[in-house]
C-alpha cells in the first residue's frame, strides 16, 4: 500500500512540472517572441495608418508666418486651403471640400474650422463670393517666400498652386491632401485624430 502511495507521487510530480513548465511557457513565450521580432525586425508591419500625407518633416505656421489665432491648447484645427497665385478653379474646389470635410464631422465639427491663406489679395468679386458661399471660412494672408522655402524638402508640386492642408491647434501642419484626391482620405484621418486628440 505504501509502496503504491509512493509510485504514484513520483508519477504525478513530473506531471506538475510539466504543467508549471507550460504556464511559463504561455506567459514568456509571447513576450519573448515580441522581443525576437523587434530585434530582427521580422513580422511588424511597416504600413501607415494614415491615408493623407504626412508631413515630414515638420513644418508649423510660423514658417508660413501665418497669422492664425488662436495657437495653442484648446484651439481648433483646421482645414487651410493655400493658394500662391489667384483662387481659380482648383482653390476654390478645395474651399468647398474643406467646408464640406467640416461638415461630414457631425458633432465633432465644431473643433474644426477651414481657413484660406492667399498669396496675392482677393479681388472684390472674390471676396463676395467667398462671404457669400462660405460665410465661416476665415482668411489668412500667406508669404510666399516663407512658404516656398519652408516646402523646399517636400514634394514640389505641393508648392504649385492651390492645396489642402490639416493643422493641429498648436500651429503644425500635420497632413497634406492633394487636389486631385478624393477629400474623404483626409476626412478619415481627421475623425481619427480627433478621436484619439486630446489638444483641441
Amino acid at each position: 500500500m505504501h509502496d503504491r502511495e509512493q509510485t504514484s507521487a513520483i508519477r504525478s510530480k513530473p506531471r506538475g512540472q510539466l504543467k508549471l513548465l507550460a504556464i511559463v511557457a504561455i506567459v514568456l513565450g509571447p513576450i519573448l517572441l515580441a522581443g525576437l521580432m523587434a530585434k530582427l525586425g521580422v513580422g511588424i508591419p511597416d504600413s501607415q495608418t494614415n491615408r493623407s500625407d504626412l508631413i515630414e518633416p515638420a513644418i508649423s505656421v510660423d514658417d508660413w508666418q501665418l497669422d492664425i489665432e488662436p495657437v495653442g491648447y484648446g484651439a481648433p484645427w483646421r482645414l487651410l486651403v493655400t493658394s500662391t497665385g489667384d483662387c481659380e478653379a482648383t482653390c476654390m474646389e478645395l474651399v468647398h471640400e474643406a467646408r464640406q470635410i467640416n461638415v461630414a464631422l457631425g458633432r465633432e465639427a465644431g473643433r474644426v474650422e477651414h481657413v484660406i491663406a492667399l498669396s496675392t489679395p482677393a479681388t472684390g468679386a472674390l471676396l463676395e463670393r467667398l462671404e457669400r458661399e462660405y460665410p465661416r471660412l476665415q482668411q489668412a494672408n500667406l508669404v510666399p517666400d516663407a512658404y516656398d522655402s519652408s516646402l523646399t524638402a517636400h514634394p514640389v508640386e505641393w508648392r504649385e498652386g492651390a492645396q489642402l492642408w490639416l493643422i493641429d491647434p498648436l500651429g503644425r501642419v500635420v497632413l497634406h491632401q492633394a487636389p486631385d484626391e478624393p477629400g474623404k482620405q483626409l476626412l478619415d484621418d481627421l475623425k481619427h485624430l480627433l478621436k484619439v486628440s486630446k489638444v483641441g
